[in-house]
């Protein structure tokens, strides 16, 4: 089914099931699965429509690597990490295979000559097929070694990806990847030890997931995908990387509880037990009627036409009927099924009439007449003559068995149940009035379905629908002597039916002739149908029974596979068209085997999908058998084709009219020709393991999986095994719910529930906006209960104020409620007298309060409507909050809950708070402080805060109660490399703004001419194209401007020199552009009215287009009124420097010593950097360095501030990894990264330095000493952040510099910061024992690098205390054999080659460099 439509269509009519996460929105996830598949179409050809674009595999490889690392990162599994690729796929895929290949080569070939039309170069390499992503072409190949390589890296340095299991499934296992990862947890499940309560994570872009989630039963599920953007926002292309995609989670908790919503009228109708997970396996099965990717949707059922809502009206209107569910754990009942495909027959006459306006007249001649005949039947009880018909029948029994006695007990009527719809509902009425019990689901001896009247009580087990809900009362079947009036009432009922009107007139003629005309016009339709594009004779009862038999096998093969798994890997419906519902019959007898058979071979596979046009993705042996004349299979692989769009609107969905690959030809043709491959083509031919990745202390060498572009890895501490599934060895698959799994209020923390909340729903249009326009579909709509109406704010207050509470609802998160409001007063808890008991004190609003106070109660109640389907109901109270940031650590070591300032504050109605929760997130339960030994076993890294060598990394060697001792790393050259990189930046040209209006006097021009050419100007031409005349170098809309152009301050708008000198030479060169500017009102101007004596105004405005590109207007790059960047100039200079550092760093000037005694305060542990530096403050130009262990930037690695956002900053790092982006081409390939505040340590600005004498008292926090604004930002998250800490005490700042980092051209990456020895902390490396071993006192002792002998050819020798150098001097070239790759890290012990050696390091401190080419 279309991905898009089927998600939008589940998110508009469930509006809450969708979230967009923000990092404190996240759940804690068990498992993560990939459906790998998706990430690597996203990151290998993200631009189809561009001819000329083009992707190396390098690039292709790194781009996934960056996206799962980006994936893991956000979803932070906590047990498993499952990656499945598609392996071969059963026959029944490979039909939607095919034809998607055969589609994308013609479009691939018509992009091309579309471009060749165009008189377009196309660059000489070829472009991506996207086609080689199919098992066994050597791209899947070369990317399953890329991806054993790339999660041997990751659980070697990432400290998140080592106490995970790591399962990767490729291309080499058969079976597609969604379904591995479905049999993985069906096998699980099925296991004793199974969590009922394990949390799932599933990515991936099929809609199929969705059914597929739903049907492990699991609630704690949610499915992980990117924004779907609709309308024009879907068209737009933005090449950016994934740190500024958006995320959706899809929670099925959610979705479950609004099927239940959905189905809750049929609740009570039911004759047997309600069971929403039985509901759930129903909902699957009408969903696979919408289309999937197995068989073809039913003709004109498209979900964009309400198909999925009319199925569910016909659902809940037969299964009161029908004695049970349809779907049994995947397998389906075929009687029960009829039922529903009869009562869809209506739908499809419908559907036929607006097709065909000629038989109209019937219908409204009918409609007069049954007008008519409605007003009589209001006078009157008016019968048909088959009415009339079964009421004689119901009569004669009603009278012979009421006087029958204890016989009564077991008579029964029993009708054949060929009854048309309007005589049904005749049946109930009658049974209703005469009280008798109805049963419609009943068979004979012939196996007929037949109808069931019966005295009441008078059937032990009721078998089927009591009418209307109601159970006959007995009293009403008394004896003659015990209650004449009952027999009374029965007689009255019989006789107002007896004496009831036959209409045996026009009525029946005109029934007759209309169904008689809709008959013959349906069966000329039919006729139509089947031989336009199946090719077969409605008449011919063997080819329609052929098809209809296996439609429904079909149906029952994809209940198969979604529940237990391939049942058959050769079976594939043979046509390209679903037959029409209505011939959908006689199924119920229908029986099913299927042989399991076995899957194609990679190659077979290859050809059974390929088109000619990729035949270079095959082997050379079998290539010719696609184009080759003499071909036996040449049909298989025609060159032109047609599409048939069949009801659907995009021509992606269109049937591709190819044919189907006959097994028997493709196997005989390829087998003669298998001898020629090649000893490497076998090996891909043939099939492979999962394999399973774990964490292991002892180093070995992982080779490069891409010589000259990825590193070995020399200190690999992964260890790679073959992966095999649970197994079942007696046990059973686990249908429905597990024992002992937690729902709705009781669901963990994360896994949100309508629940948590009193509500009552309903269904209908309500205009739902969930992708930026209104839904014109009907929306499940929540009706909020408000249980504290009748309370008065002062109580509430009272109560409240001071305590927590749970906003967002129903995305709970946690907060601390410091006020309340209503219409007239804020109530607030203060102190009266000191060291006395709070009170409740109620203060009026502000002048403007009352309107203020409204305009957000309407907009709380807005949102939650348009936005989330949810009616809340009048807000009276606002609850003040201030959200939970996250965990704080005090010196001690504790981490207690931090809630937000009064920044973060925000309004709460008081009817969507959340008291309280069954389940606590464990991530934010506060702790005691561990002792120091504990936090702090031996080798741990850290990175040291003291006032000298503030930021170098460390190993701990020793601890006692209160300190603890480490050996730390230095490299005296450290300084100077600032100094030269602070000099960069501060020697950028510093652009001086100058206010608008000033502008304007200067240029001579009116502000509205100034504000009309600094925006985007619009003009007309004849052609009806829009020309862009304006600089856009300023969005008021959009808040946007563009860096070292234009500035905003305040609500004055300022130009640079530059600006004002482009619009100088714009207006000297077209004065008449800037003479229309002050003329006209908002209207678009024309270019006919600009240049009125130009012979081609359209020309002239085209003219001036191409001169302001020239000028590179175009080229400007929009970024947000709170950003700032330092433009490319700079970050490559930057990077020229850092490189230049990298080429001649030496091991011989690194040094190493022992620091003792130190508190803990004075070191910053890679897991505490979240809770300590929260708070950070960054300048363009600060010297960083990564202190997080975890994530895609190598622990230690050091770079400079290139950007500043409100939430992130962008780094140029010094050398290029993996994960690395080009920060939107503002750096180079793989050198930049978008990381929070809190993932860094300020060099620059010092504000963490500590005291490391322990009966030292902690320094004051540090001061701001920048003048410019982004030195205030801290990594405070928005209104509902990232769960971060308050700066403990004990930071002290420093004066703050500027300084930056370098550019250039990339291959990854080896170490740069590690020569062939010493130490490997903080990157670098020394040869040298320790300068300094002091501290028997108490006192920490820290080196000085002032010592004249700590190295020779080093600059300067100190952290601060050298002389004032004017000229930089670089240390010595590296010893010959280059850079040691990243791997080699930290070490129980000093070795004068490899450093220390062993530990559980990343690989080292420090970033990875680039390769020679």
């Amino acid at each position: 089914m279309g991905v898009p439509k089927f998600f939008r269509y589940i998110s508009e009519r469930y509006p809450l099931t969708s979230q967009l996460i923000e990092e404190n929105s996240i759940p804690e996830f068990d498992n993560l699965y990939l459906d790998f598949n998706g990430i690597i179409h996203t990151c290998s050809h993200p631009n189809d429509e561009d001819a000329h674009f083009r992707m190396s595999e390098e690039q292709i490889y790194t781009s996934i690597f960056t996206y799962v690392d980006h994936l893991f990162g956000k979803i932070k599994p906590k047990k498993l990490f499952f990656m499945a690729v598609d392996g071969v796929a059963p026959r029944a895929k490979m039909n939607q295979q095919r034809s998607r290949r055969f589609r994308t080569a013609r479009e691939a070939r018509e992009l091309r000559e579309k471009a060749e039309r165009k008189g377009e170069k196309l660059p000489e390499s070829k472009p991506f097929d996207s086609n080689c992503i199919t098992p066994g072409t050597p791209f899947m190949a070369k990317l399953s070694e890329q991806l054993r390589y790339f999660v041997n890296k990751k659980i070697s340095e990432d400290t998140n990806w080592r106490d995970v299991q790591v399962v990767l499934s490729g291309h080499e296992v058969p079976g597609e990847g969604e379904h591995k990862i479905m049999e993985y947890i069906r096998l699980s499940k099925a296991q004793p030890d199974y969590n009922p309560n394990v949390r799932h994570c599933l990515y991936g872009l099929d809609a199929d997931l969705i059914m597929l989630g739903l049907l492990s039963h699991d609630p704690h599920f949610c499915l992980l995908r990117e924004e779907v953007k609709f309308g024009p926002a879907a068209r737009k292309k933005n090449n950016t990387g994934p740190e500024s995609i958006n995320f959706y989670l899809l929670h099925l908790s959610l979705m479950r509880e609004y099927l239940d919503l959905e189905f809750q009228e049929v609740r009570h109708s039911l004759p047997f037990e309600y069971n929403l997970e039985r509901v759930i396996d129903d909902f699957i099965v009408l969903a696979v009627f919408i289309g999937n990717d197995f068989l073809p949707h039913l003709p004109d059922l498209h979900i964009h036409e309400n198909g999925l809502e009319r199925l569910f009206d016909v659902y809940m209107k037969v299964l009161p009927s029908l004695g049970g569910y349809l779907n049994e754990s995947g397998v389906i009942d075929t009687k029960r099924l009829q039922v529903i495909l009869d009562e869809m027959i209506e739908w499809e006459k419908e559907v036929f009439e607006k097709e065909y306006g000629d038989l109209n007249w019937f219908k409204g001649k009918q409609d007069k007449h049954l007008k008519e005949l409605e007003r009589e039947k209001k006078r009157n009880l008016v019968l048909t003559p088959p009415q009339r018909l079964i009421f004689e029948k119901v009569q004669k029994f009603v009278l012979e068995q009421r006087d029958a006695g204890a016989n009564a007990k077991t008579a029964r009527l029993e009708l054949l149940n060929d009854f048309p719809a309007r005589d049904r509902e005749f049946i109930n009425r009658l049974a209703t009035d005469l009280h008798l019990e109805l049963a419609w689901d009943n068979f004979n001896d012939d196996d007929e379905n037949i109808v069931t009247f019966a005295l009441p009580r008078s059937q032990e087990e009721p078998e089927a629908d009591v009418v209307d809900g109601e159970e006959g009362n007995e009293d009403d079947w008394v004896s003659e002597e015990e209650d004449e009036e009952a027999r009374n009432a029965v007689d009255r009922v019989l006789d107002k039916y007896e004496k009831a009107k036959v209409v045996e007139h026009a009525n029946k003629d005109f029934d007759q002739r209309y169904e008689q005309a809709l008959k013959e016009k349906m069966d000329e339709w039919k006729r139509s149908y089947y031989t336009g594009k199946l090719e077969i004779s409605y008449d011919n009862p063997e080819e329609m029974g052929a098809l209809v038999y296996r439609y429904v096998e079909g149906l029952q093969w994809v209940m198969h596979y979604y529940y237990s798994g391939v049942a058959s890997w050769s079976w594939f419906y043979n046509y390209h068209y679903a037959p029409r519902v209505s011939d959908l019959k006689d199924i119920k007898d229908m029986v099913f085997n299927f042989d399991l058979a076995k899957p194609f071979r990679p190659f077979e596979q290859l050809m059974g999908v390929m088109p000619e046009a990729s035949k270079e993705l095959l082997p050379e042996a079998y290539q010719d058998l696609m184009w080759d004349l003499n071909s036996p299979i040449l049909d298989f692989y025609p060159q032109e084709f047609d599409q048939d769009l069949n009801g659907k609107k995009q021509d992606w969905e269109a049937v591709v009219k190819i044919p189907f690959i006959d097994e028997k030809r493709l196997l005989r043709a390829m087998q003669s020709r298998e001898y020629r491959l090649t000893a490497e083509e076998k090996v891909r031919n043939g099939f492979g393991t999962s394999y399973q990745f774990r964490y292991n202390s002892e180093p070995t060498v992982y080779p490069s999986s891409l010589p000259g572009f990825f590193p070995a890895l020399y200190h690999c501490t992964c260890i790679t095994e073959p992966f095999d599934l649970p197994t079942l060895d007696g046990l059973h698959l686990v249908q429905g719910l597990c024992d002992g799994v937690f729902l709705g209020t009781a669901a963990l923390a994360g896994f949100p529930s309508l629940k948590t909340l009193p509500h009552t729903s309903s269904l209908g249009f309500h205009g739902v906006n969930i992708h930026g326009s209104e839904s014109r579909n009907k929306s499940i709509v929540i009706h909020i209960e408000n249980p504290h109406s009748s309370r008065t704010p002062e109580d509430i207050a009272q109560e409240l104020i001071g305590t927590r509470t749970y906003a967002g609802w129903p995305f709970l998160q946690e907060a601390r409620v410091v006020g309340i409001s209503d219409a007239l007063f804020k109530y607030e808890k203060t102190t009266i007298v000191q060291g006395g008991p709070s009170r409740v004190v109620q203060n009026p609003h502000a002048k403007h309060g009352l309107s203020m106070w409204k305009n957000k109660a309407e907009r709380i109640e807005s949102v939650y409507s348009k936005k989330c389907g949810v009616l809340t109901g009048e807000i009276e109270i606002l609850l003040h909050v201030r959200p939970l940031k996250g965990l704080k650590r005090l010196e001690s070591g504790a981490l207690v809950k931090d809630y937000e300032d009064a920044h973060k504050e925000y309004e709460l109605a008081l009817q969507l708070a959340v008291p309280q929760v069954e389940s606590e997130d464990p991530r934010y339960i506060e702790r005691a402080p561990p002792s120091i030994a504990e936090e702090f076993p031996q080798d741990t890294k850290v990175f040291f805060l003291g006032e000298h060598a503030y930021g170098f990394a460390a190993r701990v060697a020793a601890t006692t109660t209160n300190t603890l001792s480490f050996v730390l790393a230095f490299s005296p050259s450290d300084k100077l490399e600032n100094e030269a990189l602070k000099e960069v930046v501060a020697e950028r040209a510093a652009a001086q703004y100058f206010p608008s209006f000033q502008v304007a006097e200067m240029l001579a021009m009116s502000k509205r001419a100034l504000s009309r050419v600094t925006s985007s100007f619009m003009v007309l031409v004849a052609d009806g194209q829009k020309v862009n005349l304006g600089l856009s170098i300023k969005f008021e809309v959009k808040s946007m401007k563009v860096l070292n152009y234009s500035n905003k301050n305040g609500h004055m708008w300022e130009f640079s020199n530059l600006a004002i000198d482009l619009i100088r030479d714009y207006k000297e060169r077209y004065p008449e552009v800037f003479r229309i500017l002050d003329s006209g009102g908002d209207d678009m101007a024309k270019a006919s009215t600009i240049f009125p004596s130009e012979d081609d105004p359209g020309a002239k405005a085209k003219e001036i287009r191409t001169w302001l590109a020239n000028k590179g207007v175009r080229d400007f790059e929009p970024v947000t009124l709170l950003c700032d960047q330092l433009d490319k100039s700079v970050v490559k200079k930057i990077e020229e420097l850092a490189d230049g550092f990298n080429k001649e760093r030496s091991s011989d000037n690194f040094k190493r010593a022992m620091v003792k005694n130190v508190p803990r305060r004075a070191v910053l542990k890679p897991e505490h950097a979240v809770y300590r530096l929260q708070n950070q403050r960054f300048d363009l130009g600060d010297r960083v360095i990564m202190v997080q262990e975890s994530g895609g930037v190598p622990l230690s690695a050091k770079g400079v501030v290139i950007g500043l956002s409100t939430k992130t900053i962008d780094v140029v790092w010094d050398v290029p990894f993996i994960s690395g982006t080009t920060l939107n081409n503002r750096c180079s390939q793989y050198r930049g990264s978008s990381v929070e505040f809190n993932a860094c340590l300020n060099l620059t600005n010092r504000q963490f330095v500590s005291a490391v004498n322990q009966s030292s008292q902690p320094p004051p926090p540090a001061a701001a000493t920048s003048s410019q604004p982004w030195s205030r930002f801290d990594s405070q998250p928005s209104s509902s952040g990232p769960r971060g800490h308050r700066v403990p005490s004990g930071g002290r700042g420093a004066p703050r510099g500027s300084f930056g980092s370098s550019w250039t051209p990339v291959h990854i990456m080896t170490n740069p910061n590690r020569g062939r020895g010493g130490v490997h902390v903080n990157g670098h490396a020394s040869t040298s024992g320790p300068s300094r071993v002091n501290g028997t006192d108490g006192h920490a002792s820290v080196p000085s690098t002032d010592d004249q002998d700590s190295s020779q050819d080093a600059p300067s020798r100190g952290w601060g205390n050298g002389p004032n150098r004017q000229e930089y001097r670089r240390p010595p070239a590296p010893p010959r054999g280059g850079y040691l790759t990243r791997g080699r890290g930290f070490s129980r012990g000093f070795n004068p080659r490899g450093g220390f050696r062993g530990g559980p390091g990343r690989g080292g401190y420090a970033a990875a460099a680039p390769l020679p080419s």
